[in-house]
């Protein structure tokens, strides 16, 4: 046992100095710059479930680029891990006003569900809830194992009334539907555009 625990002690020590190496680096690249390399370093130390180090470097992300949305996310994830929920609400919520993609974004909701759920706010994680599922919907990230985490998670809410039969499963469904409209073009987007091919001789 002790052999296993020195190689797994190994293994985090190896795969952090590899990011660490990644941002000196980077270091020559100018300030803001290095927000990257140091977001990463934070990743793989949160993926190791080294959570002071990860906060450490998501901070000293956010203090080289104030303006670097992803660490905010994952900072905000540091503190749902150590029961800092309201800080966690606070962080996520400034990272949401930045320059994000929509997989930071889909993953920034539902964390935002996680805190509002510890905090006693059922219809604010229900509201990030959704969005987190809609969003998962249309980005085909929505896996058997995680529609059955959201469903568990939806049905422990302690919602008011009108709320307590929230079916993940409908709003996966009238998602789905949306979805398929919206990849349907519109029949007079599609006129003008026959029209502008005959014009320009393409038919």
């Amino acid at each position: 046992m002790k052999n296993r625990s020195f190689v797994r002690s190994r293994r985090r020590l190896i795969l952090l100095g590899i990011a660490l190496a990644a941002v000196i680096m980077l270091s020559g690249c100018g300030v803001k710059r290095e927000a990257p390399g140091l977001h990463q370093t934070g990743t793989v130390a949160f993926m190791l479930n080294c959570d002071k180090t990860a906060s450490v470097y998501f901070e000293k992300a956010i203090e080289t680029d104030p303006e670097y949305g992803p660490s905010y996310i994952m900072l905000g994830d540091c503190y749902l891990r150590e029961g800092k929920y309201q800080k966690a609400v606070d962080v996520i919520n400034k990272g949401m006003t930045l320059d994000l993609d929509d997989g930071h974004i889909r993953l920034a909701h539902r964390k935002l569900a996680r805190a509002y759920k510890q905090l006693g706010k059922p219809e604010k994680a229900l509201e990030h809830i959704t969005a987190y599922t809609r969003m998962s919907v249309y980005q085909d990230k929505f896996t058997p194992d995680k529609i059955s985490e959201t469903e568990t998670f939806v049905s422990e809410l302690n919602l008011a009334g009108g709320n307590e039969t929230v079916s993940i499963g409908r709003i996966i469904e009238e998602t789905v539907k949306d979805k398929e409209k919206s990849s349907i073009p519109d029949q007079k987007e599609q006129e003008t555009d026959i029209v502008e091919m005959l014009t320009f001789g393409l038919i």
